[in-house]
C-alpha cells in the first residue's frame, strides 16, 4: 500500500513515446465528441447565470426551440435554429481538433501526449472529488441519524431548493423584454463574475484550490485545460451562494428562467469562445476579425488566451485600489459582462499583442508532471503550512491572505524544486 501511495504522489509522467500516438489520438476525437454534445445540453445556463436558472443538464432549451417545433407553421424556424445549433456544434469540434492534429504546422512538432493525458487526469481526479465527498457527507449524516441521500444528493437538492426559493421569493424589479432581460443580466451578474474570477487570483485559498489548476497547462487545448470549479472539498460551501447569486440577478430583470434566451445567445457566445484555450489558433484569431471582435463583445475567445499568459508583466494591476501590486499570479482579462467593461474600470484589460505569448504559469516554473500530486497541491501546501507554521496571525493569513503571501515555512507541491 505504502509503495503504491508513493507512485500515486511521485511518479512522474514523461513524454510517450510516439507508437501511442494512434491510442491518443483516437482518444481525443471520441472526447471531442462527447465533449462537444455535452457541452451543448448545458448552454441554456453557462458562463454567468449559473444553474440557478434551471436544471443544470437538460434539453428544455432544445425541446422549446427545435424538437416541439418541427412541424405545423414555425418549423421552418426549428429547422433553421437545428441547423445554426449544428453548425455551431461542427464548428467548435472543428477547432478543438485542429488544436491538436495542426499543432505540427504551427510549431514544427506535434502536440505533447503526455500534456493531454495529465491534465484529462487532473480533470478526472477534479470530477471523482465530488461523489468521494458528497459519500462522505452521506455517512456523516447517517451517523448523525439521517438517510444517507441527505448527503449523496446534497448539490441536487441545494439547487433545487435555492431556485425554488429565488423564484418565489426575489422580486422581479423591472420586467424588461426577454432579449434587453438576457444583455441586462449578462452586464450586471458579469461584475460578480469578474470579482469572484478576480478573488480566485487574489485570495491565496482561492488561488491554491480553486483555481491555479486552470493556470497550469503550458501547451493550451480543450484537452489539455483543467475545469476551474473544483476544489477538494470546499466546493460544497460556494455550491449555494453561486446559484442564489446569479439566479437572484436573472429573476430581478424577468420573472421566468431564460432558457430560450440564453441558449440561443449562448450559442453565439461559443463561436469566439473556443479560441480561448488553444495555442494553435492565437495569431489567426487575432487576425480574424469574425473571431476577435466577437471575442471583445463576450470577454472571451483570443483575448481570454492572454489570461493565461505567463509573462511577469500580466501579474500587476495597472490601476485601482491595487495598482502596481504584482499578485505572482495573470491578472489580466477576467472577464464579466459585455465589451471587458469590468476590465476596462479596474485596470485589468490586456489588449491583443502580435505575439503570442508563453502560458502556464507566471515564470513557466517547472512542474511535476503528476496529474494527482497537481490536482491536490493546493490542500496539501494549505494543510502542509498550518501544521508546520505557528501563530494564529500567520495562520490566519495562510488562508485568507492575498495570493502573493508566503508564510515562513512553506512546500509548494506543484512546483519542482530548483
Amino acid at each position: 500500500m505504502k509503495a503504491l501511495l508513493h507512485a500515486l504522489w511521485d511518479k512522474e509522467m514523461g513524454p510517450l513515446d510516439e507508437r501511442y500516438r494512434p491510442w491518443v489520438s483516437g482518444f481525443v476525437v471520441i472526447f471531442t465528441i462527447i465533449f462537444t454534445l455535452q457541452f451543448t445540453l448545458v448552454w441554456h445556463n453557462l458562463v454567468y447565470l449559473g444553474p440557478g436558472l434551471g436544471d443544470d443538464s437538460s434539453l428544455v432549451a432544445i425541446r422549446a426551440l427545435v424538437l416541439d417545433r418541427l412541424h405545423g407553421p414555425e418549423a421552418w424556424q426549428a429547422w433553421a435554429i437545428a441547423g445554426f445549433v449544428l453548425s455551431v456544434m461542427v464548428f467548435r469540434a472543428g477547432v478543438m481538433l485542429w488544436s491538436y492534429f495542426g499543432y505540427p504546422k504551427v510549431f514544427g512538432k506535434k502536440f505533447p501526449m503526455h500534456i493531454v493525458l495529465m491534465f484529462i487526469a487532473i480533470n478526472a481526479v477534479g470530477a471523482l472529488s465530488i461523489p468521494l465527498v458528497l459519500a462522505l457527507l452521506g455517512l456523516l449524516l447517517m451517523a448523525a441519524g439521517f438517510d444517507f441521500s441527505a448527503g449523496w444528493l446534497f448539490m441536487e437538492q441545494a439547487v433545487t431548493a435555492t431556485h425554488q426559493w429565488i423564484m418565489a421569493h426575489v422580486p422581479t424589479v423591472v420586467e424588461l423584454p426577454a432579449v434587453v432581460a438576457v444583455l441586462a443580466v449578462y452586464l450586471v451578474a458579469g461584475f460578480f463574475h469578474y470579482w469572484l474570477h478576480r478573488l480566485g487570483h487574489e485570495s491565496r485559498a482561492l488561488w491554491l484550490l480553486f483555481h491555479r489548476h486552470h493556470h497550469m497547462s503550458p501547451n493550451l487545448s480543450q484537452y489539455s485545460t483543467a475545469a476551474v470549479f473544483f476544489a477538494f472539498p470546499l466546493f460544497i460551501v460556494f455550491v449555494v451562494p453561486y446559484v442564489f447569486l446569479f439566479g437572484a440577478i436573472s429573476k430581478l430583470f424577468y420573472a421566468e428562467p431564460l432558457y430560450v434566451e440564453i441558449f440561443l445567445l449562448n450559442c453565439v457566445f461559443m463561436i469566439p469562445e473556443i479560441f480561448g484555450h488553444s495555442d494553435v489558433f492565437y495569431e489567426r484569431a487575432r487576425k480574424w476579425k469574425w473571431a476577435s471582435i466577437p471575442g471583445f463583445v463576450f470577454c472571451n475567445g483570443v483575448y481570454h488566451y492572454l489570461h493565461h499568459s505567463a509573462e511577469p508583466a500580466d501579474a500587476v494591476v495597472t490601476k485601482g485600489l491595487f495598482k502596481g501590486r504584482d499578485r505572482r499570479c495573470n491578472m489580466v482579462n477576467m472577464g464579466g459582462g459585455l465589451f471587458f467593461l469590468w476590465d476596462i474600470v479596474f485596470g485589468t484589460f490586456a489588449p491583443l499583442r502580435d505575439k503570442r505569448p508563453p502560458v502556464g504559469l507566471t515564470g513557466e516554473p517547472p512542474l511535476h508532471t503528476n496529474p494527482v500530486r497537481l490536482a491536490l497541491s493546493g490542500i496539501t501546501q494549505l494543510a502542509y503550512e498550518l501544521k508546520m507554521n505557528t501563530g494564529w496571525l500567520t495562520r490566519f493569513k495562510i488562508l485568507f491572505g492575498p495570493s502573493d503571501y508566503t508564510p515562513p515555512v512553506s512546500r509548494d507541491y506543484a512546483v519542482k524544486k530548483a
